[in-house]
């Protein structure tokens, strides 16, 4: 546990973070939009491919996700913390019963990046872990740079799985 204002988390560059989604093969990136994640969205706007499907809520993200799944793409969601509570029943439905790959990049907004997750006074950032473990839906942190392996293992999680599976991404990216 850190006591002073050192960062426990550090902000990844968004061109990194394209490179990992592009060594995914990812076809497709639904996105609600999310100031946490506004470098890597603005970044990922600068490209033909991945597709970028902008959507209103996170409902409608697993329904497009499960859609573009169905027809043979490789999607992704990126969508921020408070989206996966106001999302789960969806996620329950249609990730976990129908069994469909759904890899998500998950910002904590309003995280205090000088605080472990555990210790945020946020309830949506201290909360996120708990909540995704007591619906069994597997999560990684992105920290910093260093934890940039996650995408793979996440992804490649939701495959096999053919359920979710989770990057919380812990400080904006840049």
């Amino acid at each position: 546990m850190t006591t002073g204002a050192e960062p426990v988390a550090a902000g990844v560059d968004a061109q990194l973070i394209v490179d990992e989604i592009l060594n995914l093969g990812v076809t497709h990136i639904i996105v609600v939009p999310d100031t946490f994640q506004r470098t890597l969205i603005a970044k990922l706007t600068e490209r033909d491919s991945p597709k970028l499907v902008r959507v209103c809520t996170e409902d409608e993200a697993m329904g497009v996700n499960a859609g573009l799944y169905m027809g043979g793409q490789r999607p992704m969601m990126l969508i921020q913390n408070n989206g996966i509570y106001a999302s789960i029943n969806t996620m329950k439905a249609i990730a976990l019963d129908a069994k469909v790959p759904t890899f998500i990049m998950v910002g904590q907004f309003l995280r205090d990046v000088t605080k472990r997750v555990e210790d945020n006074r946020v309830r949506a950032v201290r909360l996120l872990e708990p909540t995704l473990d007591t619906w069994g839906v597997p999560h990684y942190r992105l920290e910093g740079p260093n934890d940039l392996g996650v995408f793979r293992e996440a992804y490649d999680r939701a495959q096999s799985d053919l359920g979710p599976a989770c990057v919380l991404v812990g400080a904006p990216t840049v």
